[in-house]
């Protein structure tokens, strides 16, 4: 690999002491590829820098120890960095304390705190700190709900350039919540966020487009220099249920739909904290207990561990425990599954059978799995239900959705009717959030 012209200058210049120069070296090293790329050599830089007082190179050492850079994962040494960067007005490490105490890892949970970490780092102009104080406000996490203040938050990111902020105020025009209905806004705030790679918002301009006039569509492109949108006072926040209807599907066996249990926001974050982390889907081999790629089921999944288990996924991980009722340390992690066209996940059980030897690899993590929960994130234009074979059920993907079914009968014994299957995408991207309940607490490998 051919080095940067300034790779030897910053080397040099690190030497010298530069505290700069060393954190650059550092960044340098991280994202460098092939085997010029060296976590050790990145971390050896931002302590050298951080000794020297760099504010952002003891965040970018939280950040190592966070991801697990170079060395293992420890979240408590990392809360350590991040507290001492936070403490000289670094706004990224005060953002990345929320988020450590909003989901309870390497710090205590206090969403107080967390709350209060946004709104520093926010009133520092930190757009992702924006979104998630505005996310507090919005469903009254670590203090009073205020929609209108939510409302205001996303315009503040949205503006500055984040594109899920952008992404929020396209779905406030398009549903008049504390910003007047608007289609023709509402697609041009989301083409804003489409062109800077928001998933979300791509399949929004997808879905909302082509519903609209010419005219409309030709008054969204006269909207690309958008000045920063105004709440109305006159107009309220769309209601949003807490509690979500519940419609019973079948009792043999035990399915139920939950309508609007994400919101649109929620839905589109979930996309864009998955797409980067999607690995083709594995299966557990019943007979083996090892886990592989297999024709029976074509997807990428992510499952949403710490760090990437944010707030937002917190917040999400409490609703399900709720209608489950079931504590959120029985489940597994969140997985988020993105299913392209002609993708499918073929007839399968997600119970295990005591009797297949590889189901051990399974049960050993945790009991059995009681049940599975799916939120349904978008709607493909063609095909993606779930369907229930030997049940005739068939339930079409309705974005902010919940489908929970029980894999077991009340009794615990596996439950084969509910054998089930994600049918083909004939169109577009399918994309699902699912989390499955287990008898006991979950361990992971």
């Amino acid at each position: 690999m051919t080095q940067p012209p300034d790779l030897e200058t910053l080397k040099r210049d690190a030497a010298r002491g530069i505290p700069g120069a060393s954190y650059n070296l550092g960044v340098w090293y991280l994202q460098a590829r092939g085997d010029a790329r060296d976590p050790e050599a990145a971390k050896s830089a931002f302590e050298s820098a951080a000794a020297a007082g760099f504010a952002p190179a003891m965040s970018a050492l939280g950040y190592v120890y966070l991801r697990g850079q170079g060395v293992d994962y420890d979240a408590q040494r990392a809360a350590d960095w991040f507290i001492q960067a936070a403490d000289l007005g670094f706004p990224e490490a005060r953002y990345r304390l929320g988020e450590m105490r909003a989901a309870g890892y390497g710090l205590d949970q206090d969403l107080a705190a967390a709350r209060a970490d946004f709104e520093t780092a926010a009133r520092l102009d930190h757009p992702p700190a924006m979104c998630q104080l505005a996310y507090c406000l919005s469903e009254g996490l670590g203090g009073e709900a205020d929609p209108a203040g939510a409302t205001e938050c996303y315009a503040r990111a949205a503006v500055a350039g984040d594109p899920r902020a952008q992404c929020a105020i396209g779905d406030r025009y398009e549903r008049g919540d504390t910003l007047p209905e608007d289609p023709a806004q509402a697609l041009a705030w989301y083409q804003r966020a489409r062109r800077r790679g928001y998933r979300g918002a791509e399949l929004a301009v997808a879905r909302l487009e082509p519903n609209l006039t010419g005219a409309l569509r030709e008054r969204a492109g006269t909207l690309a220099a958008h000045a920063r949108p105004a709440v109305d006072v006159a107009t309220p926040a769309a209601a949003r249920a807490r509690r979500p209807s519940v419609v019973s599907l079948s009792w043999s066996p035990r399915a139920f739909l939950y309508r609007d249990l994400l919101s649109p926001e929620e839905c589109f974050h979930l996309i864009a904290l998955a797409e980067a982390f999607l690995r083709p889907a594995l299966v557990l081999n019943r007979e083996t207990g090892e886990r592989t790629v297999e024709s029976a089921r074509r997807a990428h999944t992510a499952r949403l561990m710490d760090p990437l288990r944010d707030l937002v996924v917190w917040n999400l991980e409490r609703r399900v425990a709720e209608h489950v009722l079931l504590p959120p340390e029985n489940a597994e992690p969140f997985t988020i599954i993105r299913y392209g066209p002609g993708d499918e996940y073929r007839p399968h059980a997600d119970y295990y059978d005591p009797d297949d030897p590889g189901s051990r690899t399974g049960l050993d993590q945790g009991g059995q799995r009681l049940a599975t929960f799916l939120a349904y994130l978008n709607r493909p234009p063609e095909g993606g239900e779930t369907s229930f074979p030997r049940i005739g059920l068939n339930v079409p993907p309705e974005p902010g959705a919940g489908l929970l079914f029980f894999n077991c009968a009340p009794d615990g014994t596996p439950d084969p009717a509910t054998l089930h299957a994600g049918n083909p995408v004939g169109e577009g991207e399918k994309w699902l959030a699912s989390r499955w309940i287990r008898v006991g607490r979950f361990r992971p490998a």
